[in-house]
């Protein structure tokens, strides 16, 4: 099983879902691509686990997002997840409050917690939005669920220096409730300990805390890291600029400079580049997440 992966759990009698997600590969990317200070890399990596997770129930092509947007140190925090298991995430942050923030309130005062849930092509976008209470990610989570979808939901994240993991329970929506069920669920979710969430593989994970229970387990899934920027998108959204705005910065810069604000790639197109774009067919797919030098 690779180290990056997601896996699936319904306990059928007590109408449960669990979902288990660790990150390995991916955290570290995300994290060598942004050089982050300690609290906000950790913030990140729970993020993005929480992306996975949340990312566990959506059954088209598509992407969820999560997106923290606060008044404190951390003043946006976002991570997604394709339905393919593509994750990436950022952060933008006060430096100077960063160093003198102490815990999760601090670092996200006054936040607003915003989940979307994105299909591809022509579907119907929808999204939640709820203020950012808790003293913790986990607990800023169940939150959401308990505000936005009314649905009972409980989160354990561990992140150390290389890895992420996550495991969330939550009641189906539309069952009989079973309060001796979830209840049972919750008390076992309460043994787990950070290092064993870390360190246990899945299956095992699961077996240990749900072995007594009715339940079927789901093939897991492969995370990666994933940005879909390209040379081609980038392209695009400078064409949208404008011959004006763009030979302006050729003039003064000699070239145009484009990194994308999730991963940190570098385009540049030199004058010949420029007049190709303005004068040539693109693709239709557009990435706005890009800032231009």
């Amino acid at each position: 099983m690779s180290d990056d992966h997601l896996q699936r759990l319904l306990l059928e009698q007590a109408n449960v879902r669990c979902v288990v997600a660790h990150l390995d590969s991916v955290q570290a990317e995300v994290l060598r691509r942004g050089r982050y200070p300690d609290a906000l890399a950790r913030l990140l990596g729970e993020s993005l686990v929480v992306a996975a997770l949340c990312s566990s129930g959506v059954k088209f092509e598509g992407r969820v997002s999560l997106q923290l947007r606060a008044s404190g140190a951390v003043k946006l925090l976002m991570a997604d997840c394709t339905d393919d298991g593509g994750l990436r995430g950022l952060a933008r942050f006060d430096p100077d409050a960063m160093l003198a923030a102490r815990g999760f309130s601090e670092i996200a005062q006054g936040g607003v917690l915003t989940m979307t849930v994105e299909p591809s092509g022509n579907g119907r976008m929808w999204q939640g939005i709820v203020p950012l209470e808790g003293n913790s990610m986990a607990e800023a989570i169940a939150g959401y669920f308990d505000q936005s979808e009314q649905l009972p939901t409980r989160v354990l994240l561990a992140v150390d220096e290389t890895r992420a993991a996550g495991l969330l329970v939550q009641r189906l929506p539309g069952t009989a409730e079973d309060d001796d069920g979830w209840n049972r669920v919750c008390r076992l979710l309460e043994t787990v300990e950070e290092k064993e969430l870390l360190a246990t593989d899945s299956e095992t994970l699961l077996h240990r805390l749900f072995h007594e229970e009715t339940r079927r387990l789901f093939p897991a899934r492969p995370l990666r890291f994933f940005c879909p920027c390209s040379r081609e998108r980038v392209a695009r959204v400078l064409r949208g600029l404008g011959a004006e705005e763009l030979d302006s910065i050729v003039e003064s810069q000699g070239e145009v400079e484009v990194s994308c604000e999730f991963c940190n790639e570098q385009y540049r197109f030199d004058p010949l580049d420029v007049s190709r774009i303005l004068h040539s067919d693109l693709p239709e797919d557009g990435d706005d997440n890009a800032t231009v030098h």
